[in-house]
């Protein structure tokens, strides 16, 4: 659904929402916000080109071996950084339910972003509970990583977390003894822990102390919780809000998962749940009144915003003070104006495992922030990378190419965009001038998605492609998508893995008219079929390659790996007419 009239004129009668404000410290120019529909799971909004949707981790009770050994089914609070060429991903997983009962700290790293080791503990169990931010590469060049001190098995709250684990990832991607960084109020319940000043190491020691003294990095903690009174913002105490202030019936949502990038002019920005944004010339000794900038429109899921490996800036978000997809990113060149909404992740799968606070869509957004990265990670130059959670239980990583809002594929005019679940990969194969669709798909309740996304809009074309099933057990069909602007199918047609074959190619041949709102289709062994649009677009701006269809298991031991469904198409040839 869109986003109330009502709610909005609300919004404005107590100055959330306003007419653009020049002197806001965030502006998104553009239509696309005015025309996001939460119908669709896109948004109704442009594909940002050339993204890799990768999921890292699938929750499965079904099939626990595969996830996290455990069959837990709640994976969300992620983070993300890169050491001695690796990407680290690290996230919370309870059981079931947010913040119930004892959790994990887990974490995966990847030395390309697109194939990722089994998840392992990053804190022993029982020990730790979950953090906004995970990781501090420290000015002496040590690398350390944190999560909560837990101190009981009782539902944890935010305002509970004021106590630090810390560890340090070595050089050769070991973990190192665990420590105290910060002690609880009340240790009664906590496992005995050495203090991080009792380490041998003197550089651990000092790499903890620039930790702690660094305050910006501690206020991504929600509520300044890990700076204690006399060292948070201000405008975390309500008595320092003008006593006129309209924003100060929504305080109780302010000072959560805040995120910080230095902007052009050298001034570190916040941006927080709710959407407030405010400005620090001092490196975060004092801080601007928070502002809530009428066209940016986030709700309580995390904002991302960063300087990009280019240097110019992005936002990933999303676009509702409401529902949690879908996940957007926009983009400027000087951290205050940006422009281009454009979907990153545009899929909603159907959420498996109910639990505690789970809300559906990709959520929760982080990047690589600038504390948490040595610069090995060498794509990072060349593209955006950000993580999320997908309804809570699955978590993925998305590589957007730069410069952002170009059409960036290493080097092909057009862009090829992908969405590849952990059971059903989604691949790019390249030898010399032959391209290679590979699509694997074993997920009972997702499918794997290929879209080639045209250099220009086309209103007619001819397509013609060879493909071929991989296994001849194969059951889910293969789905060929015409698309228009904003994700409008225009045209759709299916192939059963029955009509096909794992030795030999075969041919299919698309025509279509955006003028007459028509497309001929050739199947193998079939007489030539003209259909009418599905849709009405005035263009085509991409042909997209999709298995089988998602519904979510009837009993959690039904989530499974099912017998694989594996297509290959080669030879796409795509003109306009």
């Amino acid at each position: 659904m869109r986003t109330s009239a009502a709610f909005f004129a609300l919004l404005l009668v107590i100055g959330v929402v306003s007419n653009g404000n020049a002197a806001d410290p965030i502006r998104i120019e553009g239509p696309e916000q005015a025309s996001v529909d939460l119908n669709l799971p896109n948004g109704g909004l442009e594909s940002a080109r050339g993204v890799a949707n990768i999921q890292v981790f699938r929750a499965s009770r079904g099939a626990p071996q595969l996830a996290d050994g455990k069959g837990w089914t709640y994976h969300h609070h992620v983070d993300l950084a890169a050491w001695k060429g690796r990407l680290y991903l690290a996230w919370n997983s309870t059981e079931k339910d947010e913040d119930v009962g004892i959790s994990r700290e887990l974490y995966s790293t990847s030395t390309d972003g697109f194939q990722w080791e089994p998840p392992r503990e990053l804190f022993p169990m029982g020990s730790s509970t979950a953090s906004r931010m995970y990781f501090f590469r420290a000015p002496n060049g040590r690398m350390l990583v944190i999560a909560g001190l837990r101190t009981s098995a009782e539902r944890m709250t935010e305002r509970m977390k004021g106590a630090l684990v810390v560890r340090e990832i070595l050089s050769d991607h070991s973990l190192g003894p665990v420590h105290v960084l910060i002690p609880p109020a009340d240790p009664a319940g906590a496992k005995p822990l050495p203090r991080y000043q009792d380490a041998t190491d003197k550089q651990f020691i000092e790499a903890c102390q620039q930790l702690l003294a660094n305050k910006p990095f501690l206020e991504q903690a929600d509520y300044g919780n890990l700076l204690g009174g006399d060292r948070r913002m201000k405008w975390h105490d309500l008595e320092d809000w003008p006593a006129d202030e309209p924003s100060r019936s929504e305080f109780n949502r302010f000072g959560k998962a805040m995120a910080f990038y230095h902007r052009k002019d050298g001034a570190l920005v916040a941006v927080m749940k709710w959407g407030w944004v405010l400005v620090s010339r001092d490196e975060g000794g004092t801080w601007t009144s928070p502002v809530r900038p009428s066209t940016f429109v986030s709700g309580m899921a995390k904002a991302w915003p960063q300087r990009t490996g280019d240097g110019r800036y992005a936002i990933a978000y999303n676009p509702d003070l409401q529902r949690r997809y879908p996940l957007v990113m926009v983009h400027g060149d000087d951290g205050v104006s940006f422009r281009d909404m454009r979907v990153v992740h545009g899929d909603v799968p159907p959420l498996r495992y109910p639990g505690l606070y789970k809300s559906p869509g990709p959520q929760y957004v982080r990047g690589i922030s600038e504390w948490s990265s040595d610069g090995s990670f060498a794509d990072a130059k060349n593209a955006m990378w950000v993580c999320y959670s997908v309804n809570k239980e699955d978590i993925w990583v998305s590589r957007v190419p730069l410069p952002l809002g170009e059409a960036s594929d290493g080097g092909d005019k057009d862009a090829w965009n992908t969405y590849s679940p952990k059971w059903a990969p989604a691949s790019i194969a390249r030898d010399g001038d032959i391209t290679t669709v590979v699509l694997d798909d074993r997920d009972p309740a997702d499918w794997s998605r290929a879209t080639k996304m045209f250099a220009k809009p086309m209103t007619a074309l001819e397509a013609s492609f060879d493909v071929r099933v991989g296994d001849a057990a194969a059951t889910e069909p293969l789905h060929i998508d015409l698309t228009g602007p904003r994700g409008a199918r225009a045209a759709s047609t299916s192939v059963s893995p029955a009509r096909l074959s794992t030795s030999e190619w075969f041919s299919i041949r698309i025509k279509a008219n955006c003028a007459d709102k028509t497309v001929t289709i050739r199947r193998p062994s079939e007489i030539t079929t003209t259909l009418p649009f599905a849709q009405l677009p005035n263009a085509i701006v991409g042909l997209s390659f999709r298995t089988g269809d998602r519904a979510a298991p009837a009993s959690a031991d039904q989530d499974r790996p099912a017998a694989p469904s594996r297509y290959q198409v080669k030879n796409l040839i795509i003109r306009s007419r």
